[in-house]
């Protein structure tokens, strides 16, 4: 059962967390079986029964099935006719591979921001902003966390926007939207729980904003990757411990 199936849906985030719209019920418990699939609170081939999470949710089963394929989509559950749903297992190994790949978009992105030379002058400006309020979080509270991790997914997405190649905004968008990396944000903070890991990202973030204001390409490039694999760490170190499982070093290589 899900540790916090007993909070109101209306609580899915925590309060502050920035939403483009609000959550329709099925959305939010397709989120929250969805973190507890990547938590290791479900385990591959474990059967997802409607009426257990109705009455933990205090909903009808017609929201459920909705959840249940929406996570199918997702790729975290499959729907066997007559048989119900069970859980697709997802390794440490594919959720960092999902952070691999969007760090090589994400390079991608940065190079050709600072090639774009004065064009990229919104894009400093609204990052000089985002990391001005990136810092001024560094000392919220462990349940506020998710305020910092905010502010730093603002910091990142000034590249996408203003990268002047759509289709890697694109990608990128659709990653968070679409896809296991997106889903693990979206009921707790993975990473930036201590104050010295964001330190870290903030001075990355910095040297990155420097190195797109000097046109340094393969610098911007280089720096929003490790960034990002830095990240990666972080949060498959936090999984590994909620999973109650041991990190293969082959899953910390940098390119």
């Amino acid at each position: 059962m899900l540790q916090d199936a007993h909070a109101p849906l209306d609580q899915d985030l925590p309060a502050g967390r920035r939403r483009t719209r609000t959550l329709t019920i099925p959305e939010q418990i397709a989120n929250r079986v969805a973190a507890a699939i990547v938590n290791g609170q479900y385990r591959d081939g474990e059967r997802l029964r409607e009426q257990e999470l109705a009455v933990a949710y205090g909903v009808s089963r017609g929201p459920v099935r909705e959840a249940l394929r929406a996570l199918e989509r997702y790729g975290l559950a499959i729907l066997l006719p007559r048989r119900g749903a069970y859980v697709v297992g997802i390794s440490l190994g594919v959720i960092a591979e999902a952070f691999n790949a969007r760090a090589a978009l994400a390079g991608i992105a940065a190079r050709q921001l600072a090639r774009r030379g004065d064009a990229a002058a919104p894009a400093v400006a609204e990052m000089q902003a985002a990391i001005a309020h990136a810092a001024a979080l560094v000392d919220v509270a462990l349940d506020e966390s998710h305020l910092f991790q905010a502010a730093i997914r603002e910091t990142a997405r000034c590249v996408y926007r203003h990268c002047g190649a759509g289709h890697i905004e694109r990608a990128l968008t659709d990653q968070v939207d679409r896809s296991i990396w997106g889903l693990m944000w979206r009921a707790q903070p993975l990473d930036f729980q201590r104050r010295d890991r964001r330190l870290e990202s903030l001075d990355f973030w910095r040297r990155i904003l420097a190195a797109l204001e000097a046109r340094d390409e393969s610098q911007a490039e280089r720096l929003i990757r490790a960034e990002i694999l830095t990240t990666r760490d972080s949060v498959i170190a936090t999984l590994a411990t909620l999973r109650g499982e041991t990190v293969d070093p082959a899953l910390m290589f940098r390119d």
